[in-house]
């Protein structure tokens, strides 16, 4: 900085120089002292410079080589990285559900609309709207249905199905949604009637039960009889 200071003093100094003689002679003696000093000291500005940037260079590098690791090369030496998580247990065999997927699209949204009016039900008792009697025996005919379906998968009547599904969307459907819409005392008048609905539901499931079982008595006595044959024929 001390050297740029100087030729820029020097600079000046010819600069006044040459106005002088300006003033004293003419116009190209005047020039001529300025332009002598500045090609002069031309070569000294060019070495100057390239000192000070390899003065700017050498100390860059030597920051750098000082400076301290960087925080993520730091990291894993301060703290090791954790174990990845580990993958979920599969899911033991005696956990998975063993209840049949159902196909029928049918079957499975009345199976799901069952599911709407157990949950309307049970907002209703909560609220005081439905009372103990009616909510349990709504539930558990709700319940029962529920418990019906995988038989029913399992055994892959279609007319059997039909017949389920109507019961959910016509029988039961009907006999509750109305009787939730009625107000606190027409509930309390027309209970009956919702309960007698709810009775000859279960009538109806106890005759799809007993049909299903007369069909897996039969199945049953068809196996037994092939099993007899097969073993009397190895005998």
């Amino acid at each position: 900085m001390k050297s740029f200071r100087n030729l820029l003093i020097l600079a000046a100094g010819s600069y006044a120089a040459g106005l002088a003689l300006y003033a004293m002679f003419n116009a190209y003696v005047g020039l001529a002292v300025p332009s002598l000093v500045m090609l002069g000291i031309a070569p000294i500005l060019k070495r100057a410079g390239r000192r000070q940037a390899a003065d700017t260079q050498g100390e860059a590098v030597t920051a750098q080589r000082q400076a301290p690791p960087a925080a993520v090369q730091a990291a894993p030496s301060a703290h090791p990285s954790a174990p990845p998580a580990a993958q979920p247990a599969a899911q033991a065999p005696g956990q998975q559900s063993s209840e049949p997927a159902i196909d029928d699209p049918e079957l499975a949204a009345a199976v799901e609309y069952i599911g709407i009016l157990e949950d309307m039900i049970l907002l209703e008792g909560e609220k005081n709207s439905l009372d103990d009697e009616i909510v349990q025996k709504t539930l558990s005919l709700l319940a029962r249905v529920n418990r019906l379906v995988p038989d029913l998968v399992a055994l892959g009547d279609a007319s059997i199905n039909y017949n389920i599904v109507r019961l959910i969307r016509r029988d039961i459907n009907s006999a509750i949604n109305p009787f939730l819409r009625l107000s606190g005392e027409a509930k309390r008048q027309n209970r009956r009637l919702l309960l007698d609905g709810i009775k000859d539901i279960n009538s109806k499931l106890t005759f799809y039960t007993q049909t299903i079982e007369q069909k897996d008595i039969m199945e049953l006595r068809t196996k037994a009889e092939l099993i007899q044959q097969r073993y009397r024929l190895d005998d």
